[in-house]
C-alpha cells in the first residue's frame, strides 16, 4: 500500500462513513439513529463511483468498503434487535424474544460467518464466488439478477430502519426481500461447508478451474452492484507486439 491511498477521495469517503455511524450509536432516538445511518449509507453508494470516475481504487478501499459495510450491517440488526425487546416494534411483547433472536442470528451467521467465508475463499484462495452455492437457485437470482439483489439489499435496509423507528407497513413490505437476502447467504454458508461444493475449488482440469479473482473496489453491492472482486480474465489489455518481439519470435520459429 502506499501512503497516498490513504488520501484518495472515495477512502476519506470511507473515513465519514465511519464517523456518521459513531453518530449513529450515540444517537439518543432511533430517528437520529436512522437518520445519521441513512446518510453513511448515502455515502456508501458514491464512494464506489467516486474511485472509477478519479482512477482511484486500491486494495485498502476495497476492504474499508466490506469492513464498514459488515459493521454498518450488524449495527442496524443490532438496534433493531433492542427496539423489538423493547416493545417499540409491531411485533408486541409475545413475539419480541423470538424475532430479536432471529435478527442476532442473522448478524453471527449471515454478516459475520457467511460474508467471511466469502471473502477468505475469494482472496485467500482464490474460488470465485459463483463458485460459492451456485447451484442453489436462490443463490443464483441474488448473484446473477440485479432486480433482485437490488430488492433484497435494499429491503434489508428498510427492515431494519423501520423497526428501529417503527413504521409497520415499511416493516411488512420489506420482510421478503429480507428474507431472501439471508436464505441466499445462508445457502452459500451451506454450500461452502459441504463437501461437494469443495470438490469444485480443488478440481484441477481445465474446466474445473476459474480464474483467480481481482481486487477491484466498486459500487455498493447494497444497491445492486457488487463489490466482489472481479475474474481477471475478464479484464484483459491485448498489448501490441514490439518489431523487435516480432523478430525474435519469427527467429526462434526459424531455427525450430
Amino acid at each position: 500500500m502506499q501512503i497516498k491511498e490513504l488520501f484518495y477521495v472515495a477512502n476519506i469517503i470511507d473515513y465519514a462513513r465511519v464517523l456518521t455511524l459513531y453518530w449513529a450509536v450515540k444517537s439518543s432516538d432511533g430517528y437520529t439513529f436512522a437518520c445519521w445511518y441513512s446518510l453513511s449509507y448515502l455515502l456508501d453508494c458514491v464512494d464506489g463511483y467516486a474511485a472509477r470516475a478519479l482512477n482511484q481504487e486500491s486494495r485498502l478501499g476495497y476492504y474499508l468498503d466490506m469492513v464498514i459495510d459488515r459493521i454498518s450491517s450488524c449495527l442496524c440488526l443490532h438496534f433493531a434487535a433492542k427496539a423489538v425487546l423493547a416493545g417499540d416494534t409491531c411485533f408486541g411483547t409475545t413475539a419480541a424474544p423470538l424475532v430479536a433472536f432471529l435478527l442476532r442470528a442473522s448478524i453471527v451467521l449471515v454478516e459475520i460467518v457467511a460474508h467471511s467465508a466469502v471473502m477468505f475463499l475469494s482472496e485467500v484462495l482464490g474460488v470465485h464466488q459463483k463458485q460459492m452455492g451456485y447451484d442453489y437457485a436462490i443463490v443464483r437470482k441474488y448473484l446473477s439478477d440485479k432486480a433482485y439483489l437490488f430488492w433484497a439489499c435494499l429491503s434489508f435496509e428498510l427492515f431494519g430502519l423501520s423497526l428501529i423507528v417503527n413504521v409497520t407497513p415499511v416493516v411488512m413490505i420489506a420482510l421478503p426481500g429480507f428474507l431472501f437476502r439471508a436464505a441466499a447467504n445462508i445457502c452459500r454458508l451451506l454450500a461452502i461447508v459441504s463437501k461437494k461444493e469443495a470438490r469444485k475449488w480443488t478440481g484441477t482440469t481445465e474446466e474445473e478451474t476459474v480464474p483467480r479473482e481481482r481486487v477491484r473496489r466498486g459500487s455498493s453491492d447494497r444497491l445492486g452492484n457488487h463489490r466482489a472482486a472481479s475474474p481477471s480474465g475478464a479484464q484483459i489489455v491485448r498489448r501490441k507486439r514490439s518489431t523487435s518481439e516480432s523478430s525474435l519470435t519469427s527467429a526462434g520459429s526459424t531455427q525450430q
